[in-house]
């Protein structure tokens, strides 16, 4: 069995790993700002775009949120916030990724959805997550997921379960479409 290694300290969160995820989001700025829509509201690159400094606060804000999330996270781990049992920690940062992360995704496009495709792996047919809200979320989840499997040896985040989290209170169920029509 191998060890757990040690949990980071908070100094380490927000001074050391909340520049180096910036940095790495900054990299991917452009790529970021279209799967986004930043280009859709605020033009296209050039002479006349005026959303570089919303951008660059995107950048920011998404920084933020990821590194929220990783700390809400070690704090449940190192505290035992979270009610301890057999089994799996509970995961706290899907519900506030997904959450935090829809919501500037929607600042700048009307809606997001989940598109699923037929690929074929090994011969065989099976449906695989795609479409823009997908794609930002698999961009925007780089860094931490880096971080959460080279240095805590942990399981990457799934884009697409954060993205089916973050659509499920959106989607109309039967059930609220029955009781609004009373």
């Amino acid at each position: 069995m191998r060890s757990q290694p040690a949990l980071p300290s908070e100094k380490y969160v927000w001074g050391t790993l909340a520049p180096r995820i910036e940095w790495e989001l900054k990299i991917q700025t452009l790529p970021i700002w279209q799967l986004c829509g930043v280009f859709d509201l605020y033009g296209p690159l050039g002479e006349n775009f005026t959303g570089f400094a919303e951008g660059s606060e995107l950048i920011k804000e998404l920084t933020g949120i990821l590194v929220w999330a990783l700390a809400l996270d070690l704090s449940s781990r190192q505290y035992g916030i979270a009610k301890r049992g057999v089994g799996r920690p509970p995961d706290l940062m899907t519900p506030h990724l997904a959450t935090a992360l829809l919501a500037c995704y929607l600042r700048y496009r009307s809606s997001a959805g989940r598109q699923s495709v037929l690929t074929s792996i090994d011969g065989k047919l099976t449906q695989m997550e795609a479409g823009p809200f997908f794609e930002y979320l698999k961009a925007v989840l780089a860094p931490l997921n880096r971080y959460l499997v080279e240095e805590l040896h942990r399981r990457p985040l799934s884009p697409a379960r954060v993205a089916r989290f973050a659509l499920a209170d959106r989607r109309p169920t039967r059930r609220r479409l029955l009781h609004s029509r009373r």
